[in-house]
């Protein structure tokens, strides 16, 4: 099965470039834009279903798709982006400035929580469960689109590749996507590999570069991991 996992359209955080972490703030005028530009991007068909966090930026943007599809939406709550406690609303590059060191944690150790907020382990753990989930749910399907954020998108990705000599450049942005393949090994163990990262979403749900090696990556491994929460 393909799953297509999209970042939510810009927020006026996103734009003013602040963290916004799990506060639940709607699409701007230009994230409309971009939502409904890549719900009209998307091929139609072999789709069983839009999930979402639902959170209103990822909430609206995965209707948008949904309505495109003519499939059903599902929010789940652990599709929600990570909690950054304290370090929410603040100025994402004036934070870099004065505290790089933490801004550093932040980015590289996802084993470091901010206070109030979830170590990198803890999201990750959640949205992984959540995609069991959804795999499970869906196991027979062609496609499902899955639409949430770009911190727990960027975790998903990094642990994806930890197995592969590439390491995505920059954070998934705003209506952009990565691409899952998933299998189902005979145990009945769900296992995902990172096919595209950053991409387009109707190249994401679009065929498979031949040339292009996955590497699988057992999910269970993937939600087993330390979970801290201060």
């Amino acid at each position: 099965m393909r799953v297509v996992l999209l970042r939510h359209g810009e927020t006026d955080r996103n734009a003013a470039d602040r963290f916004q972490a799990q506060a639940d703030i709607a699409l701007n005028d230009e994230g409309v834009r971009q939502a409904q530009r890549a719900a009209r991007s998307l091929p139609t068909g072999g789709w069983a279903a839009v999930y979402s966090s639902p959170m209103a930026r990822a909430a609206q943007t995965a209707a948008y798709a949904a309505g495109r599809l003519d499939v059903p939406h599902h929010r789940i709550g652990d599709l929600r982006e990570r909690h950054l406690g304290s370090l929410d609303g603040l100025h994402r590059a004036e934070f870099a400035r004065t505290d790089p060191q933490t801004m550093r944690r932040l980015l590289t150790d996802p084993g470091y929580a901010p206070p109030g907020g979830e170590s990198g382990h803890a999201a990750r753990a959640r949205f992984c469960a959540a995609l069991h989930h959804v795999l499970t749910a869906e196991r027979t399907a062609e496609r499902v689109l899955v639409v949430a954020h770009g911190g727990v998108l960027n975790l998903l990705a990094k642990a994806l590749v930890a197995a592969r000599d590439d390491v995505p450049p920059v954070m998934v942005g705003t209506c952009r996507a990565l691409c899952l393949d998933t299998e189902w090994t005979a145990q009945g163990h769900a296992r995902i590999a990172l096919r595209q990262w950053n991409a387009a979403p109707q190249e994401c749900a679009g065929p498979d570069r031949p040339s292009a090696p996955v590497t699988f990556v057992g999910l269970d491994d993937l939600t087993a991991k330390e979970v801290t929460h201060t």
